[in-house]
């Protein structure tokens, strides 16, 4: 085995739920809680609705519900269902470092396992904790992007020790689930370049339902390829052309107590994290001009976000799908100063003429400054300046759900109960908070099953 798989291997074995600190259960709430309202917010979506068609085509006697249904197909395609769901509306957690994340994608692997299983909420909680410090500590270490991959092939390993510990997997068939994840399931970042497709909400979900299949298997006895991450030819060679830095894996090699959920951030608007603080200036200078007023408009960010959200590609400046609207910088700020808060709804109206008017008058920069601040903070600098002549300028460092700028319990909750409304019956809504705020003393199959709609 390898240094990585066996860290990771003992850390999901040795990790039980009454060694994780009390915030950190509280946080892992709060994370399903969460990832439901995002989820069932993208009930009905195109994306989601044909997924979840594909799947009951699979319906059988075992396995798991997908969100909603009450029919069970196998655990990796409701992993895969449940995840499009999550990621759908980009309104999921993030986690920004020398590679960016969505962490929570992972739950759908503790939803779907967790409901075929009969998982008790103790293991679910123990299994996301262990998910997130494993999936939050490889961001810290390498970039994938840098070389062409994306970030789902870090998550797909948090998802991978998620779905081992609620099988009950032991050191080493935990070792060879990672290895059966990692090996044969690279994601490509291409999924992330020009006009966005459905596959772009659909990735995330992909990576764990290949977990999911890989930790079933390894359950079997199945085993894997040997040294998958530090091998000759395996994934920090292949994905990270050997720049790893092991020193975020420090807590892990020593077993200490999962806690880096908390250093994970909840969104407040339904936008690539990198313009939330993007939007957050805008309702600021909404507030003092007029959009009729507005002569030019000058984003200021950091290299992320330009590169990412930035005017690179010339299908963010003309975006004709939601998935390239909600990773335009340029799009979400012009919608913010003409609309207020972004809202789900506002994609339907993509290609609103005022909103493409108001983004001819923009330019998008990198500020040293801000780039320097960068993963700590991620601040965005705008300027508009008036018909007139006048000039305002709003910076915002850290956005609503930022550990420095937290969301609070109620936020949350009120987040949930917005997001749910056209899907779950107030009944419903009241009973799934009452199941999750108490998951300790609950299991995921009651959560499943008082979510059938």
């Amino acid at each position: 085995m390898d240094r990585i798989t066996k860290a990771l291997s003992q850390y999901a074995a040795s990790t039980t739920y009454d060694k994780i600190p009390s915030d950190v259960v509280h946080e892992v709430k709060r994370r399903i809680i969460d990832s439901l309202a995002v989820a069932f917010a993208a009930y009905n979506a195109e994306p989601v609705v044909l997924a979840r068609r594909a799947a009951s085509k699979l319906a059988g006697a075992w396995g798991a519900r997908v969100l909603g249904t009450r029919y069970r197909v196998p655990p990796d395609w409701a992993s895969f269902v449940d995840g499009v769901m999550i990621r759908y509306h980009d309104f999921n957690d993030t986690y920004l470092s020398k590679e960016p994340l969505h962490p929570s994608d992972m739950i759908a692997a503790a939803l779907s396992l967790g409901d075929a299983l009969g998982s008790d909420g103790k293991s679910i909680i123990a299994s996301i904790a262990v998910g997130y410090e494993a999936a939050v500590a490889l961001c810290d270490a390498a970039s994938l992007r840098r070389r062409g991959w994306d970030h789902v092939n870090f998550l797909g390993v948090g998802s991978v020790l998620v779905s081992a510990k609620l099988l009950g997997l032991d050191e080493a068939q935990t070792q060879h689930a990672l290895a059966i994840y990692a090996v044969p399931h690279a994601a490509m970042r291409q999924t992330r370049v020009g006009e966005l497709s459905m596959w772009k909400g659909a990735a995330a979900a992909n990576s764990t339902r290949n977990a999911v299949f890989a930790a079933l298997l390894a359950a079997e006895g199945f085993t894997g390829p040997y040294k998958p991450f530090e091998g000759e030819m395996g994934f920090i060679r292949q994905l990270l052309g050997g720049d790893f830095d092991y020193s975020p894996l420090s807590e892990i090699e020593r077993l200490a107590p999962p806690r880096r959920i908390l250093d994970t951030y909840i969104k407040p608007y339904p936008v690539e994290y990198h313009a939330q603080t993007a939007v957050e200036a805008a309702l600021r200078l909404r507030e003092k001009v007029k959009p009729d007023e507005v002569e030019r408009v000058t984003i200021e960010t950091f290299k992320a976000a330009y590169d990412i959200i930035g005017p690179k590609d010339p299908e963010k400046w003309d975006p004709h799908t939601k998935e390239t609207a909600d990773h335009s910088i340029m799009w979400i700020t012009a919608a913010a100063l003409l609309w207020g808060p972004i809202k789900i709804e506002h994609y339907r109206r993509i290609r609103d003429s005022a909103v493409l008017s108001l983004m001819k008058k923009m330019e998008v920069k990198v500020a040293e400054e801000l780039d320097a601040a960068y993963p700590k903070a991620h601040p965005n600098r705008i300027t508009v300046v008036t018909k007139s002549g006048a000039k305002y300028t709003e910076q915002v460092d850290y956005a609503k759900g930022h550990p420095k700028n937290p969301m609070s319990d109620s936020e949350l909750e009120q987040k949930f109960l917005e997001l749910t409304a056209p899907v779950l019956p107030e009944h419903i809504q009241k009973e799934t908070l009452r199941l999750l705020w108490n998951l300790e003393n609950s299991s995921m199959s009651e959560v499943v099953e008082a979510l059938v709609i």
